[in-house]
Order: C-alpha cells, then structure tokens, then sequence
C-alpha cells in the first residue's frame, strides 16, 4: 500500500497535469487526471481525517467538481446528479488509528508508533507550501520573454538533457549546472525568467509534475541566533522529498551577504555557511534546480558566486523591447501623433525597467480614463497626455546601482 506520502505526491501530479491540460483547453485530457485525483484525495481524506483539515478537504474537493463540470459543458456533456471527482470519502474515525497493542509513547516513526509519512509543509513556523506557486506560472514561456536568446539557449544546452546524457556527465565526471544566478537591476523581469525557465523545463520532461517553489528570502530571516540557519536547512530539506523540483529565491543577498565586508551583521557568517552546506547537498543531484535572483551581485559572498555554474544577467530592456512592449499594450489608444518608437528611445535613455515601463502605461492609461470621464467623446490618448504621464513616472534605476553592477561585470570576466 502507497504511504500516505506517495499519495500525496501523485495527488498533486495528477491535479497540476489536469491544470496544464484546461489551461490548453484539452477538456477530454483532464478529465481523466481529474477523477485520478478525486479518487487519490478521497483515501488520502480517509487516512489523515481531523476536525481541522475537514473544511480544507471539503474546498479542494468542491474545486475538482468544478473542474470536472467545467470540462463538461465545454465538451458538451450535460451535467449529472453524481460526477466522478465527488464521491464523499468516509472518513477515519476522529479519534485517529487506535495504537498497536503494547505501544509506548513516543516520536513518529519510533517501533511501536505509527509512521508520520504525510508531507510536511511547517517547519520552523514557516508554511512552505505558501511557496508552491502553481496556476499563475502556468502561463510563462521563454517566447513570452522578450530578448535574452543567447541566455536561453545557453540554458537549453545546459539542461534540456536526456537521462542517457545525465548519465554520461556523470560517468565522465563533468558537474551539473543547476545553481543559476540571476542578475541585474531592479524590475528587470528576473523573476519572470525563472518562472519561464521553470515552465520551459516542466514541458521539456512530458507528464512528469515539476513543482516551482519560489521564496523572497527575507522570509526566513529572523532575529533570533540560529532561526535563519535552521529556516535554511528546512526549506532544503523540504524539496528532497520531491523527485525532482525548482526552488527559487529572490533577493539572495539578503541571506548571502559577504562574509569579507563588514555587513553589520553578526548572523551573516553562520547563515552563509549553512547556505553552503544545503547548495553542496543540492548540486549533487542532477533534478534539483535551484535558482537565485539578486539586485546586487556585488555584495553576494565570493563563495556562493563561485558555486554559481551559470551566471546570467537579466538586462534592462531596450528600446526596440520597450516599443513592441508599448504597441502592444497603447497601440491601439494613441493618437497618429503620438511615435512610440521615439518614446520607447527615451524611455531606454532614462533606464527605464520593464516595471517602470509598465508604471508609466499604466499613468498613460489613467490620463486617458480621467479625461474620458470628463468627455464621453474622449476615447485616446494624445501626446499632452503622453508627457502628463512621463512627468508623474520617472525611472527608479539609481545611477550608483548602474555604475556598482557594471564593475561587477568587468570584474567578473
């Protein structure tokens, strides 16, 4: 019999396979993986049954009969009384499984205890399940990030491998490249890219659910002596349960700081060595990837930089980028006056990021709205109302963040 563990796994590969499958409209595909995993949640409920998981059970379930309708109507079934994905578990009793005759008390797991197998999501307070990020990634591919070809197609070569080539790596004694750091200024879409590198990598290996876990890492730090450490050891340890997964972590300086400047800091050395230590125990297994972001390289210890196998920076976007961005989004809106290809050549001057540009869309949209709620007539955006909105949003790129990441990067040649 599957423990209680292995359930769990195959509920969520089968419910996040039924997720790919609607989000491409292939209403006939998941509904196969829909009843797999109402049928999986069921013994699932029936096993590890308490007054407090009832409602959460309940909800999941409702969401799959949803689902499951949903792939109905589209396919022109008329719904029924009874669906598949619902039948009512029976629940186990509320006092739990009734201990073996002649059992002590004692720790999960101990002889004479029954075993704890279920995924465990809390560890040192933290709920890491809170980092599982499913549906919203679903929708990111590398043709959705603009520019950045050679990078892709450095990772492609680097990880789009077969088993049989893993294999061969390993017997010649070449390294996995699963340690990537990412760079570069602020609101340049560094997290967009490794939710599509992410998405590219679940695609490239078929059916088999690769779950994304991305964490800012100011969330585990904590004030008291040893919290951040043992935070980092959980986090890690939680994604060995998976056969293979993609942890992700933003803002990497916050715990990486350099170990060599006097940050002041007095946790930064035993935090940074308890990184370490999780990343050796990482690198070593070929399906684990483990993606790091930063705003600033430079003061990311020399140590973990080293252990970084592919450094990519994630530019500010130019203005042949920041144009087709803004046709896309005011195309439509502008008046024949307006030449967005000029303002996409001002906005690359001023270093704007993807994020300022779409700060500055946005300004352009509300100037068009608030003068269409004057005059119903009004339904453009002309250059008086281009200029308002450039003079309320400036770039937030910093000259010294410039001039400190471009010395990273002739020091790093």
């Amino acid at each position: 019999m599957d423990s209680l563990n292995a359930l769990k796994n195959q509920f969520v590969a089968a419910k996040s396979k039924a997720e790919n499958l609607l989000f491409a409209r292939d209403y006939q595909g998941a509904m196969p993986y829909l009843e797999k995993a109402a049928q999986l949640l069921g013994e699932i409920y029936r096993r590890d049954y308490n007054q407090e998981n009832r409602e959460s059970y309940a909800q999941i379930r409702e969401t799959l009969q949803e689902k499951y309708s949903e792939c109905k109507r589209n396919l022109g079934v008329a719904p029924t009384a009874t669906t598949k994905p619902s039948p009512r578990p029976s629940p186990r009793p509320q006092g739990g499984t009734k201990p073996q005759q002649g059992a002590k008390p004692g720790k999960p797991g101990e002889k004479g205890q029954p075993e704890d197998d279920g995924i465990q999501y809390e560890f040192n307070g933290i709920n890491v399940k809170n980092f599982l990020v499913s549906e919203a990634r679903k929708k990111i591919f590398f043709s959705d990030v603009i520019g950045m070809e050679a990078e892709k197609r450095e990772v492609r070569q680097e990880l789009f491998i077969t088993d049989e080539q893993k294999e061969y790596k390993r017997s010649i004694g070449l390294e996995n490249k699963n340690f990537i750091l990412l760079y570069g200024l602020p609101g340049t879409g560094k997290t967009y890219f490794a939710m599509a590198l992410s998405n590219e990598l679940q695609a490239f290996s078929g059916d088999q659910d690769i779950p994304f876990f991305s964490v800012i890492c100011t969330q585990l730090k904590e004030s008291a002596v040893g919290k951040t450490e043992n935070n980092i050891i959980a986090l890690f340890e939680f994604t060995r349960q998976f056969e293979r997964c993609v942890l992700f972590m933003d803002e990497f300086d916050a715990i990486g700081p350099s170990r060599v400047k006097n940050t002041g800091d007095p946790t930064a050395i035993p935090v940074v060595n308890t990184l370490l230590q999780q990343l050796s125990g990482f690198a070593s297994n070929p399906n684990l990837l483990f993606l790091a972001a930063t705003n600033c390289p430079y003061n990311l210890d020399g140590a973990l930089l080293s252990r970084a196998s592919l450094r990519i920076e994630v530019p500010l976007p130019s203005a042949q980028i920041l144009e087709g961005s803004l046709r896309r989004k005011l195309g439509k809106l502008v008046t024949p006056d307006v030449d967005l290809a000029k303002i996409a050549q001002y906005l690359e001057s001023k270093k704007y990021s993807n994020r300022d540009c779409d700060s500055f869309v946005q300004a352009a949209l509300s100037e068009n709205f608030n003068a269409h709620s004057k005059d119903a007539a009004v339904t453009y955006i002309d250059q008086d109302m281009i200029d308002r909105a450039l003079s309320r949003v400036k770039s937030s790129i910093k000259a010294d963040e410039v001039a400190k990441l471009e010395e990273f990067k002739s020091s790093s040649i």
